[in-house]
């Protein structure tokens, strides 16, 4: 065994015991503060209970006789006159004096496995501690232990300067490796937040819209002239759910929207809203679409048939209109805390119109649609049929796809 490692196994244990009996006035300190104060920020734990059973521990693990000694100077109380952020004996620390046993352990062993068992509970200290309600900052952790480190300096080469500057490494070491866990903590806090704000503004936002919105901090209107439109409606739905418990209508809606999103997903339509038991899509929205009118027309079909086969898992089953219209409008976001990318213009208020002018059951469209992709489909001629407001229109009922021979 070299003198290094002899130095070592006598200086590790010797520090430890030392800052263990500043850890000690502390502790004591602790239970002579109201339950007002020692609560606060744990008022479903018993604090108290626990504080002792650390007293306890910290005097068998150390060596540390009830009779004797302890320093005078109260270090956590310092440390909070020098942070500035709070008053000591204003506040608590269970939470740090949890992650400060643990760095007395990895101070006695400074082995891989007593400083993971450190870092680990520093981490789940953090995951339990609403430090953001708080008003805690990074900034004032890294700080903080700055200071604490200083502290425990001070008081190493105050007491123990038998042992010069090897005393001294091991608290710089350990706060050095200390301050990056805690940096390396709060960067993976910092990215999955971020991924989850990404993930919630692209569930709002379509992703080119997003990006454009966090790039510039606004999103430009844009013209699209060709587009088609798809709205969806559930005939007497009011009727159907006033009998039903709230959330038994929220979860059937649940199912037929997110059958409806992934079969607008597949044929390259955008989720524009749900309004109450309405649904809206575009194709060739915020992306050009090589042929929108027969995406939309597939589409249809598809959430037709996907309503009525979710409704015959019911008794009341729902029956869905179904209206599309083609054309140009224009795309853009509103709000300003609350985003909402929506379209506008002529189109969209007809293909409105042609969904409350179908049939239950039925996908309904324009004469503009059925010119553009007659012989792709088979179709029911309505004729002209009443629009609210606009007179009359040509419409038809989209029935199903036809065979057409190869090219």
């Amino acid at each position: 065994m070299t003198d290094a490692t002899i130095s070592s196994l006598e200086i590790r244990p010797a520090v430890a015991r030392l800052i263990a009996t500043c850890f000690l006035r502390h502790l004591e300190a602790e239970l002579k503060k109201p339950d007002a104060v020692l609560l606060e920020d744990y008022p479903d734990k018993p604090v108290r209970e626990i504080t002792r059973g650390w007293i306890a521990r910290v005097r068998g693990e150390y060596a540390i006789a009830p009779d004797e000694k302890l320093p005078t100077e109260n270090l956590f109380d310092r440390w909070c006159a020098i942070n500035g952020k709070f008053e000591y004996f204003d506040s608590a620390f269970f939470g740090y004096n949890r992650i400060f046993l643990a760095r007395l352990n990895d101070l006695r062993y400074g082995t891989p496995e007593s400083a993971e068992a450190f870092y680990a509970t520093l981490r789940n200290t953090f995951d339990d501690f609403d430090y953001e309600k708080q008003g805690y900052t990074v900034a004032f952790f890294l700080n903080s232990e700055s200071n604490m480190r200083e502290l425990l300096r001070e008081a190493v080469r105050r007491n123990l300067p038998q042992f010069g500057k090897a005393a001294d490494e091991i608290v710089l070491r350990q706060s050095a490796s200390l301050q990056t866990t805690m940096y390396e903590y709060f960067e993976s806090v910092l990215k999955t937040a971020l991924s989850e704000n990404v993930r919630l503004l692209n569930g709002i936002l379509p992703e080119s819209v997003a990006t454009e919105l966090k790039q510039k901090g606004y999103v430009e209107p844009v013209y699209f002239s060709d587009t088609a439109v798809l709205f969806t409606d559930f005939e007497g739905f009011s009727q159907f759910t006033e009998h039903l418990p709230p959330s038994e209508v929220i979860r059937r809606l649940d199912t037929y929207f997110t059958e409806f999103d992934h079969i607008c997903a597949a044929h390259g339509l955008e989720k524009i809203k749900t309004i109450g038991d309405s649904y809206m899509a575009v194709a060739g929205v915020p992306g050009l679409h090589e042929a929108p009118v027969r995406a939309t027309c597939d589409a249809a079909l598809e959430i037709s048939e996907a309503s009525r086969r979710l409704s015959a898992q019911s008794p009341e089953g729902w029956r869905l209109r179904i209206g599309i219209h083609a054309g140009p409008l224009i795309a853009g976001v509103i709000g300003k805390h609350k985003f909402s990318y929506d379209v506008w213009g002529a189109t969209v208020n007809f293909a409105s119109r042609m969904e409350s002018s179908g049939a239950p059951g039925r996908i309904n469209v324009s004469a503009d649609v059925h010119r553009e992709v007659e012989r792709f489909y088979l179709w029911e001629k309505r004729g002209p049929q009443p629009v609210k407001n606009l007179g009359m229109a040509e419409m038809y009922f989209l029935v199903g796809r036809r065979s057409l021979p190869p090219p």
